[in-house]
């Protein structure tokens, strides 16, 4: 005579599919966090380019403002539009002038 003991086949039965569950919705957060992953590297590696760009763009922007900025051709510049170089400037200041009427000529 065969005893079945159908309590002990269903549970069985359950942790199998428990067992299943777990290996499924583990490796579908796996696949996430792979993905997440490789997204985050390929972000990193495309910052380092644009940083690389922009480096090399300042670089060449340094370059035009120190070309413009040259003494001699600053030198050059200003004989040409007859300028001279004060050695005493006498600058305005916010005080000079309280008003028109104070003015006197």
């Amino acid at each position: 005579m065969t005893i079945i003991k159908p309590i002990e086949a269903k549970n069985n039965f359950r942790f199998l599919i428990l067992l299943f569950v777990t290996v499924f919705v583990s490796g579908i957060f796996y696949v996430l966090g792979y993905n997440s992953l490789v997204n985050a590297r390929y972000q990193a590696s495309s910052l380092k380019k644009q940083i690389a760009d922009a480096t090399a763009a300042n670089a060449d922007l340094k370059n035009n403002l120190y070309k413009m900025t040259d003494p001699v051709r600053l030198d050059s510049l200003a004989k040409e539009h007859h300028l001279t170089l004060e050695r005493k400037p006498r600058y305005i200041n916010q005080y000079q002038w309280v008003s028109d009427s104070s003015y006197s000529r």
